[in-house]
């Protein structure tokens, strides 16, 4: 636990600081370029290219280090993507309740799950080669549902249902390695609106690992296809 609470703290401190860099560097690229009105239309002039993508988030509720899973689709207009996702827990989150004087029973398991329908967008703001940084934001709308178990994890004791609007913002960084894959990081932080009970899942978030670029390989096979016929 105290190593959880120890991450959180150094990844929100370091989110924060990451966001206001991003943020000044950000607001420098628009003085450059007018406005990000200008440089969004800009780019939606440009072709765009449906994409497909997944997910992986290392999140915190409370103290408890947990998994959030998306699954994203929209198009790609070079330097803005535009998109829809949904984002929900792999496993909902499981916390022991001892001795809470809401229940009669001496212990209690605390189920946490969530779900939400997002649009967002990326706006790319820097490239040099192969690498890519580029500034996230979501906006969405789902619930969070409560389950209240008896020690066996299986009787049902109470299920609350909330909802709730999460907003999110980060940075993220991707170096490609093929025209297919590459290595993504990212770091942000998640603001969930609603009652306490879904402002608790309010933390930063972090992410790395290879990110596969599905339509790009859809696109290869559909190119290899044709040039046999």
């Amino acid at each position: 636990m105290q190593g959880y609470c120890l991450a959180r703290h150094i990844i929100t401190r370091w989110s924060k600081c990451l966001l206001l860099i991003i943020c000044i560097g950000f607001s420098h690229s628009l003085l450059a370029q007018h406005s990000i009105k200008d440089t969004i239309t800009s780019a939606l002039k440009n072709e765009g290219k449906f994409f497909i993508g997944f997910h992986n988030r290392n999140t915190f509720v409370q103290s408890n280090q947990t998994k959030l899973y998306g699954l994203v689709g929209g198009m790609d207009y070079q330097q803005v993507k535009l998109f829809v996702g949904v984002y929900g827990f792999g496993n909902a989150n499981e916390t022991l309740l001892a001795n809470d004087p809401l229940f009669t029973q001496d212990s209690v398991f605390r189920f946490i799950n969530s779900s939400n329908f997002n649009f967002g967008i990326e706006y790319q703001y820097y490239r040099y080669k192969r690498l890519y940084l580029s500034l996230p934001i979501q906006i969405g709308i789902g619930n969070i549902k409560y389950d209240y178990r008896e020690s066996n994890k299986a009787t049902v004791i109470r299920s609350e249902f909330f909802n709730m609007v999460p907003i999110e913002i980060g940075t993220n960084a991707y170096l490609e390695l093929l025209p297919w894959v590459g290595v993504k990081a990212g770091i942000g932080y998640r603001i969930t609106l609603g009652p306490p009970e879904a402002s608790k899942l309010t933390s930063p978030y972090y992410n790395l690992g290879l990110a596969i670029l599905v339509g790009e390989i859809y696109k290869e096979i559909k190119t290899n296809v044709s040039s046999k016929d």
